[in-house]
Order: structure tokens, then C-alpha cells, then sequence
């Protein structure tokens, strides 16, 4: 293994120069320019072993090792260049490991680092296959091991002499291309930020997409293959083994189907078959209806409700996107057969010229609704895979990405390279409308250093369109799509600084730990206070802090008892459900009371004339702030309670998603702050211009005064929420520290204010407290101070 001669090597090196340390020579280090190797090959306490990785590769440990928070494997990236050689960014130990264990993962590295045999592949696979049909409890790492022991595949499937062994393959064949073909499903089943979260730190579904178009093209072109390619359909979806429903004979084809993945294997020397479409079933409206009056159905999970059909070469390319039921589908048409097959006999050898002859003497069609059969080489195997959705072909960087506005279509014809002699018809049907699109192909290549695998415009084109259904041409073969532009922010933190991410993440928990219990003593005093002094209750003002205190003791608690720990596999998807609905519900109670003190605060400061409060003030606000919430989390409880499920178990929490987050709960927080920071702006403009003669104080005094109010309106109003806001798509931790800061002591600073600051308040304590002379002489100082201090406290009331 070139790798181990390389450790080897550097070693040998190292040793020999280090021996030649002196007064005149030191030897400072030795870097490859093309790999960055590890220290050890064996374990060792305390360390981890690493893979060697080539320039700008990021590699996981040789040993176990996850990370808990996050679900994936320790990473370590080769950084460097040709000038200066490779070295690694960071040097990690086993303290950094998780001590949870889980035995399907260990199962899986297990599989990942160790070589396999013939005998054990199929249970390797049937293991991957069960890991993979509960999503739920798959994480990154999980999804890593097994693209890492598809990786590994291929070489099992050859012989000492490089070619397929045809006896294995007979025996087992049909079986793995079901479970390769499972596997690639129920992948798309998986929790889209555990695809994506994998795929950005380890290349994760470029390696599975890669594998297994490896392994499906080796298995494809088997010389003998005839047993298998005779018009088979197998159904793998959910059984132990295959079954079979045999559609025609002899026709050259063999299709495996799941539920999120259709893969077919055409020989068109035998039927000119060379493509496949997916075609939307269509259901009678009521018993009574003729087929002829249909309409479509709603939209699907899966492949269940669609119907497929073959393509040939000779095909109209204009009249398939005539048909209004037609969701995806492709075929390779007969001129780029024809260039093919010029381009072979063009590079042909003379032995292979006399095999071309022979084999076309001897091929004949075999479907009488094709009249000509065409002189094909005998290897050419076309494989078209119909994929449900993108969750394998995601880009990872920030800001606009491109996604696919309908399923995505794989054409591949082994042993031909990517490029083909003439344009490749896709037929597309556009989920979405009236978006703006492009015809494009996945590329495995990376644009930049922080993505793997992007969305490609070149070589592909937009032919024709027709309603929903667009018609495109690419030279290129790959996976296409209809793509059109999307935003999503991933994390942006380095993959090897991750480490450093997760401990300032622990850093913010504990800050926003400690500030909640602030917050819940603070609102215990205010209770208290309420519940000692009825005459402190009884105010308007009271009443109203009361109800904000309220709400954000309930939230507290909340986020107390719910967070990334809390395992979905233990609550009910109701339970969940509701918990995030409270937890929605109660954020925005909480706003809409920082949104009535904003207007009283304006009221008095700005206005200060008339009447400050309408009649039934209280009461008006009481409904307004407890019932309309409840309509907005009613509304989306209702038409979806799944957009308050987690998303996966790992760091997710039950909490509103979608459509739920962005337009119940980010829009109405957002307008909410907006009107409370131009109403905070206003405010201190007219209490920084009082004029001086109407104070009766002196500057330093006043200018305490002004300096306390801000401070205290900045909190009343929920302003620290800016700092949340300004979190979002930076991995500057500048605005996550200042939030965490802030937000969550807002119950703790309303204590301070309207208890500890509030005179009346105060003597009410001093009262309760005379039997302790030490608490009682510190109040009465407190008084004295400010009655003989000057008017500058601006009185905190509501």
C-alpha cells in the first residue's frame, strides 16, 4: 500500500536527520507535498490514529471516535501547498471522543476499517439496509461508515484476473442490486440536516453516489448477463429477498425498484431499448366515472403511485412531452448510438474489429415495434436510475445554492466516459411554477475549498417547454435535473475547527443557563412581591408586569426542560408537537406584551399629555396578547402539526419549522422588534432632550438618570433579540455572546427595577424585613439617599 511506503519513508527520513542535530545543523521537519501522514499506525493512550489525506482532504480517525454533539466523526484536514509541503491543521486526542456508546455505528466502522470477504458481503449490506429503515436514528456518522464500506466494494466483485467473477455474480446479483439500490432509498428517507451535515464534513453522498454507480457498473457489465437482462422487473422494496414480474421476454432489460429509487440496465443490441420515463398514475374521480375522467393525485412520498415505460432509441423526442402525466424521464437516442459505435470501430484494434463483426452478425431486435437493430458493441450497457429527491446531490455552501425543482434522472453508459457525441433528452416535469430555472447536471468536481460537488449549467440547455414539463439537451452524463435558486445557511465553521465550535457552544449554554435561573429568581421576586403586598398588586402597572413575568417564566421553564437531549424515540410525535406549539405560543405572548409596554413607555414619554391609557386598558390588552397567538399557533397546528417535530435527534429541538418558523413566529418577532427598537430610538430622543431648567438637576445626575432608563427600556422593550438576529449566517460569536448576555437575564432585570428600584416596593419589604435589623438599617439608607438625591430616576412604572 503506497500510503504505508510513504509513513515508512518519512520516517526513515525523520530519524536520519534528526540525528544530525548539532551546534550547526537543526532539523526543524519533514512534509510531504502531496499527503499530510499520521504519527502512529498504532493506538496509543490518549491519541487518535489518522488516515493519511491528500492536499486539502478531510479525513475521520483510523479508531472510533464521534462526536456527540454533532453525531459525526472526529475530522482533521490537510491544509498546506507544493511550496512549503502538507501538514495537518490540528491534532486532536481521545478526550474529544464521546464515552456513548452505539452499537449500529460501531457495527458500521467496524465494517468501514475492516476487509471483507465474498462470504460476509450480503450480510454487510442486509445490515446496512435494516441500519438505515428507522431515519430517526441514524446520524452523520452512521451515513459516513457506510459510504466508506460501499467504497470498498468493488474490489470484492473482481477476480485475480480484474474481471467480474460471473459465478458470483449469478448467485448474487439480483440481491445486490436490491440492497445497493435500498440502501440509496432509504437514504432518502433520512433527516435532510443529517444528510447534508455529513455530506459537508466528509464528502459523505459523493462517495455513496460514487460507489455505488461503481459497483452497479460492474455488476452491469458482466459478459454473461442474458440470465439476467430478460425483461425482470424486482420489486425490493420491503422483502427479504426479490420479487420477480416478468414484463416481456428477451427484451434486454433488468429493473430493480424501490421505493424512492428506480435503477434499470437496458442492452440495446437486444430491443433497442435505451431510456426509461416515470410516468403519475391517474385515479376515477368516483366509482362511476370513466377512466377518461380523472384527475391527478396529491402529492406522493414515493414511487408506489407511478407507472414506468421503456424508451427506445428511434423514439420521437418532441411527442413524449406532449403526454401531461409524464414526471421525468430520458433515453439516449439512436445518431449518438450510431457516433458511439463510429467511435469504437474508429479505436478499434483488428481482433476487435473481427469480434465487432461477429457479434453484429449475430444480433437481432427483438421487439417488432423497432424495424432496425443497430451494429452496437457487444459491452455497451446503458443505466438509467430515477432518483426521488436531492437529498444525495445537496450543495453545501452558503447563501444561494441551486436545488431541483423536480426528480432528479441518472443516464450512465459504462466503460463510455461522460461525455457523449450528441445532446441526451431529459424530460422534467417543475414541481413549483413560475420559478426561474435552469437545466443542469450534479458535478462531483468542488468550485472552492469549503463545497464537494455543486450543480452544473455548461453543456446542458433548454430545448423546449411545454405547461409543467420542460425538455432539455446535455452532452454531459450524469444526474440531471430542473434546477432553480434557493437560500440556505449550513454551518460555517470549518470542518476541523468543529472542536473549537462545539466548546463556544458549551461556553453559550452555560451563559444562557445562568442567565434563565436570573430570569426565574427574578420573576419569583416579583411574584412575591405580588403576592405579599395587595396594594403593589393592585396597580395598573403591576398588573401588567404581572402578565409579561408570566410569560417569561413559562418560557424559561421551557427551555429548561426541552432541548437537544430529549430523545423523540421517548415522546409521541403529538407530544412533540404540542410542546412546540407551547413553546411558539408563549414566545410570541411574550413579544406581544414587550409590544404594549413599548407603547406605554411611548405614551408617557413622548405624548405625556392627555389621556395615556384608552378605557379597559388592562382588559383590551389581557385579550389581545393571550388570544392572538393563540389563533396563529391554532392556524398552523391545525393545517400541520409535523412543522413542530424535530427534525432529527440529534440537535433538534421541537420547535416550529417551515413555514411555521419563518412566517409565525421569525416575521411577527421581527415587525414586533422593529416597532419597539423605532419606539426605544424616539424615546430616549425626547428624555436626552429634556432642557436642563426643567429637570432641577445637576448633569452628572441627569445624565445617570438617562443612562439607567435606556439600560432598562433596552431590556423591557426585548431589544437583545437584535443580537440573536445578527447571529444568523456569521461564524463571528461576537453576537451569540452578547445575545446569550442579554436575552435571557430580561426577567431578573425587571425585578431589579421595578422591585429593588421601585421606593414603594422597597418599603414594603423594609417592613417585612425590621425583625432583621441588618436588611432593614440598608433599606432605610437606600430611602434616605433618594430623598435627598435629585429627581433623576425618571420612575420605572409601566
Amino acid at each position: 500500500m503506497k500510503y504505508l511506503d510513504y509513513y515508512r519513508t518519512h520516517k526513515k527520513l525523520t530519524t536520519a536527520l534528526e540525528s544530525l542535530n548539532d551546534d550547526k545543523f537543526r532539523f526543524l521537519g519533514i512534509n510531504s507535498t502531496e499527503y499530510c501522514l499520521p504519527d502512529s499506525l498504532k493506538l496509543q493512550p490518549g491519541k487518535n490514529v489518522w488516515w493519511p489525506a491528500r492536499l486539502g482532504e478531510t479525513v475521520a480517525p483510523r479508531n472510533l471516535c464521534l462526536v456527540q454533539h454533532s453525531g459525526l466523526p472526529l475530522t482533521r484536514r490537510c491544509l498546506g501547498d507544493y511550496l512549503y509541503g502538507c501538514t495537518w491543521d490540528w491534532n486532536p486526542g481521545s478526550d474529544h471522543c464521546s464515552n456513548k456508546k452505539r452499537p449500529t455505528t460501531n457495527l458500521l466502522y467496524r465494517y468501514s476499517v475492516s476487509q471483507l470477504n465474498q462470504s460476509v458481503l450480503s450480510d454487510v449490506l442486509n445490515n446496512a439496509v435494516d441500519v438505515l429503515a428507522t431515519p430517526e436514528d441514524v446520524i452523520p456518522a452512521d451515513l459516513f461508515y457506510i459510504s466508506k464500506t460501499l467504497e470498498n466494494i468493488p474490489t470484492l466483485l473482481l477476480d485475480p484476473s480484474g474481471l467480474v467473477d460471473e459465478e458470483r455474480h449469478e448467485e448474487f446479483g439480483r440481491q445486490y442490486f436490491c440492497n445497493i439500490s435500498k440502501i440509496m432509498s432509504r437514504m432518502m428517507y433520512l433527516n435532510e440536516s443529517t444528510v447534508l451535515l455529513s455530506q459537508r464534513a466528509l464528502n459523505t453522498t459523493n462517495i455513496m453516489l460514487d460507489a455505488t454507480e461503481t459497483i452497479v457498473n460492474q455488476l452491469a457489465l458482466v459478459n454473461d448477463t442474458l440470465e439476467l437482462l430478460q425483461g425482470g422487473q424486482y420489486n425490493c422494496q420491503e422483502h427479504p429477498g426479490t420479487t420477480q414480474q416478468q414484463v416481456r421476454q428477451n427484451d434486454g432489460t433488468v429493473l430493480f425498484r424501490t421505493s424512492r429509487l428506480i435503477v434499470l440496465i437496458a442492452d440495446p443490441t437486444v430491443a433497442n431499448v435505451t431510456g426509461l420515463a416515470l410516468f403519475r398514475n391517474r385515479t376515477p374521480r368516483s366509482e362511476s366515472d370513466d377512466l377518461s375522467d380523472v384527475g391527478e393525485n396529491p402529492e406522493q412520498e414515493d414511487f408506489s403511485d407511478c407507472s414506468l415505460r421503456y424508451l427506445y432509441m428511434n423514439q420521437s423526442i418532441e411527442s413524449l412531452l406532449q403526454e401531461g402525466d409524464l414526471e421525468i424521464g430520458s433515453f439516449i437516442p439512436q445518431h449518438v448510438i450510431e457516433s458511439l459505435d463510429e467511435l469504437n470501430a474508429a479505436f478499434a484494434t483488428p481482433d476487435e474489429e473481427e469480434d465487432s463483426d461477429t457479434a453484429e452478425a449475430s444480433t437481432a431486435p427483438a421487439s417488432e415495434t423497432v424495424e432496425d437493430s443497430l451494429p452496437v458493441s457487444k459491452s455497451l450497457r446503458i443505466i438509467i436510475t430515477i432518483y426521488y429527491n436531492d437529498h444525495a446531490f445537496r450543495e453545501t455552501k452558503n447563501g444561494t445554492i441551486a436545488r431541483p425543482n423536480s426528480k432528479i434522472i441518472s443516464v450512465n453508459l459504462p466503460g463510455y466516459g461522460s461525455r457523449m457525441p450528441g445532446e441526451i433528452p431529459i424530460y422534467t416535469r417543475e414541481r413549483t411554477r413560475d420559478l426561474p430555472g435552469r437545466c443542469g447536471y450534479w458535478s462531483f468536481e468542488s468550485d472552492n475549498t469549503t463545497e464537494f460537488g455543486h450543480w452544473s449549467y455548461d453543456e446542458c440547455r433548454l430545448l423546449n417547454v411545454s405547461g409543467p414539463l420542460a425538455l432539455c439537451g446535455c452532452f454531459h452524463l450524469t444526474s440531471f435535473s430542473r434546477l432553480t435558486k434557493d437560500i440556505q445557511m449550513v454551518e460555517t465553521v470549518g470542518v476541523s475547527q468543529k472542536f473549537i465550535a462545539d466548546k463556544g457552544t458549551l461556553a453559550l449554554d452555560i451563559i444562557t443557563a445562568i442567565g434563565c435561573s436570573m430570569s426565574l429568581l427574578g420573576v419569583v421576586g416579583i411574584f412575591a412581591t405580588a403576592i405579599l403586598f395587595p396594594s403593589w398588586r393592585a396597580k395598573a402597572s403591576s398588573k401588567i408586569l404581572l402578565q409579561l413575568s408570566c410569560a417569561i417564566a413559562v418560557e424559561m421553564i421551557i427551555i429548561f426542560l426541552e432541548g437537544p437531549d430529549i430523545d423523540q424515540n421517548r415522546i409521541s410525535q403529538i407530544e412533540c408537537a404540542l410542546l412546540g406549539a407551547i413553546f411558539h405560543y408563549i414566545i410570541l405572548v411574550t413579544f406581544m406584551w414587550m409590544l404594549i409596554t413599548a407603547y406605554l413607555q411611548f405614551m408617557r414619554y413622548v405624548k405625556v399629555l392627555g389621556r395615556l391609557r384608552p378605557t379597559h386598558f388592562i382588559l383590551k390588552a389581557t385579550v389581545c396578547c393571550w388570544g392572538g397567538p393563540l389563533l396563529i399557533v391554532t392556524l398552523f397546528l391545525s393545517v400541520n402539526y409535523t412543522l413542530y417535530l424535530k427534525r432529527d435527534n440529534l440537535s433538534d429541538i421541537c420547535y416550529p419549522h417551515g413555514s411555521a418558523l419563518w412566517y409565525g413566529l421569525l416575521l411577527p418577532i421581527g415587525l414586533i422588534i422593529l416597532v419597539n427598537l423605532i419606539s426605544f430610538v424616539i424615546v430616549m430622543y425626547h428624555i436626552f432632550t429634556i432642557p436642563s431648567n426643567l429637570t432641577k438637576t445637576a448633569d452628572h445626575a441627569m445624565t445617570l438618570a438617562q443612562l439607567r432608563l435606556s439600560v432598562f427600556l433596552f431590556f423591557l422593550l426585548g431589544l437583545p433579540w437584535i443580537f440573536g438576529m445578527l447571529t444568523t449566517g456569521t461564524e463571528d460569536k461576537l453576537f451569540a455572546y452578547l445575545f446569550c448576555l442579554t436575552a435571557p437575564v430580561q426577567g431578573f432585570v425587571l425585578f431589579v427595577y421595578f422591585v429593588l428600584m421601585d421606593p414603594t416596593a422597597r418599603r414594603f419589604w423594609c417592613r417585612k424585613f425590621q425583625r432583621f435589623p441588618c436588611i432593614a438599617r440598608a433599606a432605610k439608607q437606600m430611602d434616605g439617599e433618594q430623598m435627598t438625591s435629585p429627581n433623576t430616576s425618571f420612575n420605572t412604572y409601566l
